[in-house]
């Protein structure tokens, strides 16, 4: 792999050495030294990253002060120049010529392009070049340099008849020249100027963000001014990784070595892309982006210590190691997406955990029978004619859930089965429910109560609000949490002039926040109807499970057997049998429904209660999304809703159609992305390809269906895009990286899942 373009105001760089960092503590360096060498600052391999480009003002500041070495712009050799701060703005820009030159392909694959280079200049007599273009992220294949665009053109013929058809002509301008800077603190003008701080163990800072290694500051192409980063490509990771992949939001350490090992591949491969600009990679999105030392974090810095110097290779050569941040459950070809040949490494492939790492989890015979008879903790809600009518002032949702709020309180001792077991639109005896609430009480792990309780009669819904907030030890949080407007802005019901007093008017405010109570149908809380035993067992289990009963416990998934499960809480991996009598519930987006068996993800919460060791509940939180491992993304599932003047407007950089008609699919990738698209318009019709189906409509990615809301006379009034995910869909998912290392996976099964065929080794 060839190195960077390494010149830098006459310094020699020692190519040779291993990667370790340049030890940190080292004395002053006085100022009689002769002129410093990048390599005994900056350890290989080195990186030269274009943090700002083309500015009109560049500010570089350490501690102790600057060393600035410099190219004068009028003779002489390099000036040594010594100030606190360094500040640089443009003096005169630099120089371009203009070429026309024939483009004959843009490809992913590298060593292709260079082929078919090679190609094209022997068919022509014209030198043949491959040049790395940021928007395409292929490398795009040019031959010949001509004066004026009529001999290109010619060229382009030239070509066609030698067996290299399709070339089109494309304006290019040269490496710049000349172009000077001023250092304001002294006036100096420099061609270049290399930035040292006084102190070796210090950072430099580049308008307030600080950079390991070295910058230097040259024009700006083609005006302006451009700062470089110098730095050890393991140094570089440690600014990018943490960007790339939120260790905050995704704290998944293998995610974290995945993406490393793409972000050390994608430099070592494109390295040098930017070469006439006097640096080897952007600082950016288009690239990789880099925030320097201001960003790193230890996660991530960790990350790229276990994977230091390993990349990914097909051939023998680094990858193409393009990642997207949400993939909507399956990637793309890439071929499909940018222009060029595919590759093989860049396949679509399912974003989901492997099989492996599913489980199924069977409740005993006795519990399924349960199941099927209604009865597995607690009557089961009818459906159809013969229904029982729903207790009163349960809405649907909580009666379907009433079968687990009475396992769930059966389990920590709450109710006894036998009580559980009765009709829900019963009326439970006062001392019934009174023993309800002690056991409530204790179940959450409180201490009794001091001060009186409210009087009696439980059973009725009003004092029951009271009687349910005594027992949890809420009065204080009503009268501390509950803001002075809260209790009328929610008790808008029509019945709240019924509620006795303060007390019991501040519990059904206290209760309905918490999301315990809700108001029936007809806009009532019925509070001087007698309670139901459906309707306090469900109040019961949403207090104790807002109060968190210790006895309920919250865990990550990871294994089941016949024997029992295995789940990780606190860091601990821990095993459980299951109980003869376990109930099994599943939570989908917070729905419960009893189960006779689960498939559970590795990864996945579950929340359980043991009994005499074993687990006797257990609940698996799953979503509506399906299982693919970036689900958790905000963006996995998103809607657009454009006109079709915005439509119109959207595509004008590609293209003028007039009056958008319709927007139809043309092409699918493998994934289901529309990977070519007509606007069809009253000029005509504009075909878009690749990204730009996704650049042209301003949409977060390909992967999308469309509707169309018409008016009276048939005319699309708007277009609703409905879609997954959020990027270009090739390669590594990182959210999906994230997703896999929650179900188990390590960053070597990450990396050869979304990169097909590929073997990880180390480069140093």
């Amino acid at each position: 792999m060839p190195m960077a373009v390494l010149a830098a105001v006459g310094v020699a760089i020692a190519m040779a050495g291993s990667c370790r960092s340049v030890p940190r503590a080292m004395p002053a360096r006085p100022p009689s030294l002769p002129q410093p060498t990048l390599a005994s600052w900056v350890s290989p391999p080195i990186l030269r990253v274009g943090i700002l480009t083309a500015v009109q003002r560049a500010s570089v500041a350490a501690d102790s002060g600057l060393i600035v070495w410099g190219e004068p712009a009028d003779a002489g050799g390099p000036r040594r120049i010594a100030v606190q701060r360094a500040t640089f703005v443009p003096v005169a820009p630099t120089v371009s010529s203009r070429s026309y030159r024939v483009q004959v392909g843009s490809l992913a694959d590298e060593q292709a392009a260079r082929e078919l280079a090679s190609r094209a200049q022997a068919a022509s007599g014209q030198p043949g070049s491959v040049r790395w273009s940021a928007e395409t992220r292929t490398h795009q294949v040019r031959v010949g340099a001509a004066a004026a665009r009529e001999e290109a053109i010619e060229l382009a013929r030239q070509l066609g008849r030698a067996g290299i058809p399709g070339g089109w002509v494309v304006e290019e301008e040269s490496a710049p020249v000349g172009g000077r800077v001023r250092l304001l603190e002294t006036g100096d003008e420099l061609q270049v100027a290399t930035l040292f701080p006084n102190r070796v163990e210090e950072s430099l800072g580049v308008d307030g963000v600080t950079y390991r290694g070295l910058v230097e500051v040259r024009p700006g192409d083609p005006s302006g001014v451009t700062v470089v980063n110098v730095v050890n490509l393991e140094d570089y990771l440690r600014g990018v990784v943490p960007n790339e992949l939120s260790p905050t939001v995704f704290p998944q350490l293998e995610a974290h070595k995945a993406q490393a090992v793409a972000a050390r591949t994608y430099a070592l491969r494109n390295r040098g892309q930017f070469r006439a600009k006097g640096y080897d990679i952007c600082a950016t999105p288009a690239c990789q982006v880099y925030r320097g030392r201001s960003s790193e974090h230890a996660l991530s810095d960790r990350a790229v210590e276990e994977t230091r110097g390993i990349a990914a290779l097909h051939r023998g050569a680094p990858i193409n190691a393009l990642y997207t941040s949400t993939c909507g459950g399956h990637t793309e070809e890439g071929a499909n997406i940018f222009e060029g040949e595919a590759v093989p490494y860049l396949r679509g492939v399912a974003c989901t955990p492997e099989r492996v790492a599913w489980s199924r989890v069977r409740a005993p015979s006795a519990s399924r029978r349960a199941v099927a008879a209604g009865t597995n903790g607690g009557p089961r809600p009818a459906t159809g004619r013969d229904a029982e009518p729903r207790p009163a002032g349960m809405t649907a949702e909580a009666g379907g859930e009433l079968a687990r709020d009475v396992a769930l309180l059966a389990v920590l001792g709450v109710v006894e089965p036998r009580q559980a077991s009765s009709s829900p639109r019963a009326i439970p005896s006062e001392d019934e429910v009174r023993g309800w609430l002690r056991k409530l009480a204790a179940a959450s792990g409180r201490k009794p109560c001091g001060g009186t309780a409210p009087d009696p009669p439980v059973v009725r819904r009003g004092s029951f609000f009271g009687h349910l907030v005594h027992a949890l030890c809420w009065e204080e949080r009503g009268r501390r949490l509950l803001a002075p407007a809260d209790a009328d802005y929610l008790l808008q019901v029509e019945d709240r002039g019924d509620l006795a007093g303060d007390r019991e008017r501040l519990s059904a405010a206290l209760l309905m926040q918490e999301a315990v109570l809700s108001p029936y149908a007809d806009n009532t809380l019925r509070v001087n109807a007698a309670l139901t035993r459906g309707e306090a067992l469900v109040m019961l289990a949403r207090a104790l499970e807002k109060a968190g009963p210790p006895g309920l416990v919250a865990a990550e998934f990871r294994s089941a057997t016949d024997a029992g499960v295995t789940v990780k809480r606190r860091e601990v991996v821990e095993s459980h049998a299951l109980d003869p009598s376990v109930r099994l519930f599943r939570a989908l987006n917070g729905t419960r429904q009893a189960v006779s068996e689960l498939t559970v993800m590795a990864g996945e919460k579950v929340r359980f209660v043991l009994r005499d060791g074993r687990v006797a509940f257990l609940e698996a939180e799953q979503s509506r999304l399906g299982a693919a491992a970036d689900r958790t993304s905000r963006y996995y599932r998103w809607e657009v809703r454009l006109t079709p003047e915005d439509v119109a407007a959207a595509v004008a950089r590609y293209g003028d159609v007039g009056a958008v008609k319709d927007v139809v699919p043309l092409r699918l990738g493998v994934s289901g992305r529309v990977v070519e698209l007509a606007v069809v318009g009253s000029l005509g019709e504009l075909v878009l390809k690749g990204l730009r189906v996704r650049w042209g409509l301003g949409l977060r990615e390909n992967l999308f269906v469309i509707d169309r809301e018409t008016d009276g006379t048939g005319n699309v009034r708007r277009f609703v895009f409905t879609g997954k995910g959020w990027g270009h869909g090739v390669g590594l998912c990182q959210v999906g990286a994230s997703g896999m290392a929650v179900a188990g996976a390590t960053y070597e099964t990450i990396l050869g899942h979304y990169y097909t065929g590929i073997t990880l080794q180390s480069t140093r």
